[in-house]
């Protein structure tokens, strides 16, 4: 069987693409009709997890209507301001952008928060062991302070600190959502190991870095609870990344657990989840505001990054009405029971086989071009358009006329093809037919103003 490089592989949250080199994506679901589940399958899984923790969860949702709503928003107030002087967003000074500007960056360094601290990736790779050990778990929090339309909102963003011991350069660090995205994919990975649902290699899991793939593990012995099976390990990690604040409610849990409700959670996991730690709904203002923002920007004509908002508002709001109605919705399939193998197997396949049908696996990326599973709606192009707009974003950051960043250029081609698509000397007036990423410019308002800059070059030149 030929090795895969999981350096490779990856999903990208917000972006709602799955990169799959060396895979035979033509046969990624064949599993869901001859009941077996492959190296490449069961990987593919893996990642269909994150996409699922994306679309699914208030955080994910959350997470997007932030990055990309949000930023689409004040993009296009700074533009509206001060036009292409606006940019580069990090040396903007004008008085008149200031409000957004720190909007801009308190968004990112929410973002960057909530993802995997990859210095601690780093220093544990460092190591000897490779790992490191908990030496106490704190709550913490810190005041918050955003602008938004001019008015000023206080809060305090409540953490869960972790104090390392075995490190030489981290000391403490905070648990994540990103991190937790992935204790609920390798849990996963485990399930489908321990009931003979994936011929995976498990030493290709094993080589994976110790945080965050197995600190899972660590955590829950910090608390007592010793060789849990991937089941439990689900339920738990699925439970509080559903939640409005993930990592507090993982130790809400774990705490209760050691205080002795172990043994009454496997009695019936399910039961005992829903009785001690749920919410009450919290999605509904973040999916009222995605949904807010498609309208307005339907109204305003920005047509394209309108239809786009509203493919994935859809999947948003069916991921939470199907909650409402079944919260463990999602890992149904992990409930499976026969009397027999071929039975287990079918019933697992028969309610992933359901999500796979309501939930099109992401766009698949290999050898740099773009794969759409479902070719009979517009996600494809919805997805792409998002993602050049996303490179927009990185890139206005730090320069005054957009580009694709060189390390996206290398990653992929847009689906039109044109190495050329960003060259700010080859713009045409509109109308825009095919070209990606002019067309996200032009939805960002930023494109006739490089139509002008561009004149005023050929003039002074002239």
């Amino acid at each position: 069987m030929e090795e895969i490089d999981l350096t490779k592989i990856k999903y990208y949250p917000d972006r709602f693409y799955i990169c799959l080199d060396g895979f035979d994506v033509n046969n990624l679901t064949t599993f869901i009709t001859d009941l077996q589940i492959g190296q490449q399958q069961s990987i593919f899984i893996h990642e269909y997890y994150h996409y699922l923790t994306n679309i699914a969860t208030l955080p994910g949702i959350r997470q997007f209507n932030l990055n990309f709503c949000d930023r689409f928003r004040a993009s296009t107030i700074l533009t509206a301001r001060e036009g292409i002087n606006a940019y580069p967003i990090n040396a903007n000074t004008f008085e008149s952008c200031e409000d957004m500007i720190k909007y801009w960056n308190d968004v990112t360094a929410i973002l960057d928060e909530d993802d995997i601290d990859y210095k601690v990736v780093e220093d544990t790779n460092n190591t000897t062991t490779k790992k490191f050990g908990i030496a106490s778990i704190e709550r913490t929090n810190r005041p918050m302070e955003v602008v938004v339309d001019g008015v000023i909102h206080n809060g305090e963003r409540h953490f869960i600190t972790i104090h390392t011991t075995g490190l030489v350069n981290v000391h403490s660090f905070n648990l994540t959502f990103g991190a937790m995205d992935e204790f609920l994919s390798s849990a996963i990975d485990e399930y489908l190991f321990e009931n003979d649902l994936s011929d995976i290699n498990p030493s290709m899991l094993s080589q994976r870095p110790f945080y965050p793939y197995c600190f899972f593990e660590e955590l829950l012995s910090y608390y007592g609870i010793r060789r849990p099976s991937a089941f439990e390990k689900i339920l738990i990690a699925y439970f509080a990344l559903n939640s409005s604040n993930p990592p507090v409610i993982l130790i809400d849990i774990l705490e209760k657990l050691k205080d002795g409700g172990y043994e009454q959670f496997q009695t019936d996991p399910e039961a005992y989840l829903l009785s001690n730690f749920l919410e009450a709904p919290q999605y509904n203002a973040v999916l009222d505001n995605i949904k807010s923002f498609a309208d307005e920007t339907s109204r305003q004509g920005r047509i394209h990054i309108s239809q786009a908002l509203k493919y994935y508002y859809d999947k948003f709001y069916l991921a939470q009405k199907l909650k409402e109605k079944d919260f463990f919705y999602f890992v149904r399939p992990f409930f499976a029971t026969g009397e027999d193998t071929i039975r287990y197997k079918q019933k697992f396949l028969l309610e992933l086989s359901r999500l796979i049908n309501l939930f099109t696996p992401p766009v698949i990326l290999k050898d740099k071009q773009f794969r759409y599973v479902d070719k009979l709606t517009t996600f494809g192009e919805a997805t792409v358009l998002i993602l050049a707009t996303y490179e927009i974003f990185e890139s206005i950051r730090t320069n005054r006329i957009a580009s694709r960043p060189a390390h996206q250029k290398a990653k992929y081609a847009f689906p039109d093809g044109d190495p050329d698509c960003d060259n700010f000397e080859k713009f045409t007036p509109p109308p825009i037919y095919g070209i990606v990423f002019r067309l996200a410019l032009n939805e960002l308002n930023l494109y006739g103003p490089y139509l002008r800059e561009l004149e005023r070059l050929k003039q002074n030149i002239s």
